[in-house]
């Protein structure tokens, strides 16, 4: 019988490995932190969920998720990239500081999502940028502005998420509470590229210039 029963042992299917994300791109000082422990990032540095990856002073990172999804940080900005191992499971970054763009493989049917202690934006197949910006009465604003398709926003405080369309954005005072989505000009500076093939990838928008676009209902 001992040999029939290591047969069997033997020939159990392989757990399948848990999905990871990889940096594909970084410039000046990147930091990658795994069970607490940070250490400088590599190109090619693989990103389990529950990582963080954090970009600082002039740098920048881009990092590619197991669907082919890509995320870029600004400079000052640190995620924690959520990865799910069910079929149809969320994946995405929870933004903890900066900027962050998020590009969304289209045709996905997982949920895709950055979210903030406050606020979540989600999508399916699309392109849009997410960042703090002051620090106001009701605690630090949030943007979201859509480059190419459409994402729910929905702030904690707010009653139902919004839709926010191709070329808008929208701000979240303190996170709380959401604006009208509007066209805002200082979105047309956003650099979306995350590809150094094609030109530069660092955005050096400036996040202060845009509150001269608000209208006075929009934050007071």
């Amino acid at each position: 019988m001992l040999p029939l029963l290591l047969t069997a042992v033997l020939t159990l299917p392989a757990r399948a490995a848990p999905p990871t994300a990889s940096i594909i791109a970084l410039e000046g000082t990147v930091t990658l932190t795994s069970a607490g422990k940070a250490r400088p990032a590599k190109k090619g540095d693989a990103v389990a969920d529950g990582e963080s990856v954090a970009a600082g002073p002039r740098a920048l990172a881009v990092v590619e998720m197991p669907d082919g999804s890509r995320l870029k940080l600004r400079e000052s900005t640190s995620i924690k990239v959520i990865l799910s191992p069910e079929p149809g499971g969320a994946s995405g970054a929870f933004l903890n500081s900066g900027g962050l763009f998020a590009r969304v493989k289209k045709g996905l049917n997982r949920r895709f999502s950055v979210s903030t202690p406050n606020a979540v934006a989600a999508v399916r197949g699309t392109e849009f940028f997410t960042a703090y910006g002051r620090e106001g009465s009701e605690g630090r604003d949030l943007w979201v502005c859509v480059g190419r398709g459409a994402v729910e926003v929905k702030a904690d405080a707010s009653p139902q998420a919004i839709l926010v369309k191709q070329g808008e954005g929208v701000l979240l005072p303190g996170g709380r509470r959401t604006t009208q989505p509007q066209f805002y000009q200082w979105t047309t500076k956003l650099n979306w590229n995350m590809d150094a093939a094609r030109g530069p990838v660092a955005d050096a928008t400036d996040l202060g210039a845009a509150y001269s676009d608000l209208r006075d209902q929009d934050y007071r």
